[in-house]
């Protein structure tokens, strides 16, 4: 299972990229950024990442930087760096169009445990 936080991703697809945040908790991920949401489930065998992504245009003002989608389903693929906390990966996905879309992020931090931070 990935280790459970606070993600940043960034997802290109040709030349374009959309950056954002992701919550990753018991190998399910929640993010965003500015155009798009992305929602899932990544697990870790043997130093690989493999998983499913629905990634999904929330803005229609945004300009469509990772393909010509409204949502798309993309089979996740990819590996884990341990020590640098961060990882590489590929998704695909075929439909009316295919979508490809190189992945990487890099862990920033715990998560909550109660949903509650400490102001002090």
């Amino acid at each position: 299972m990935m280790q459970d936080g606070i993600y940043w991703l960034r997802f290109v697809a040709y030349d374009k990229t959309e950056e954002g945040v992701a919550v990753v908790r018991q190998g399910l991920v929640n993010g965003g950024g500015p155009g798009y949401v992305w929602q899932g489930r990544l697990a870790l065998e043997d130093g690989t990442v493999r998983g499913n992504l629905m990634v999904r245009k929330w803005n229609p003002q945004a300009p469509p930087d990772l393909g010509m989608f409204k949502t798309a389903n993309l089979n996740i693929d990819g590996s884990l760096d341990a020590s640098a906390r961060s990882f590489e990966m590929a998704g695909h996905a075929h439909g009316h169009h295919v979508v490809r879309l190189r992945i990487s992020g890099h862990w920033l931090g715990e998560l909550a445990d109660d949903g509650t931070t400490d102001s002090r």
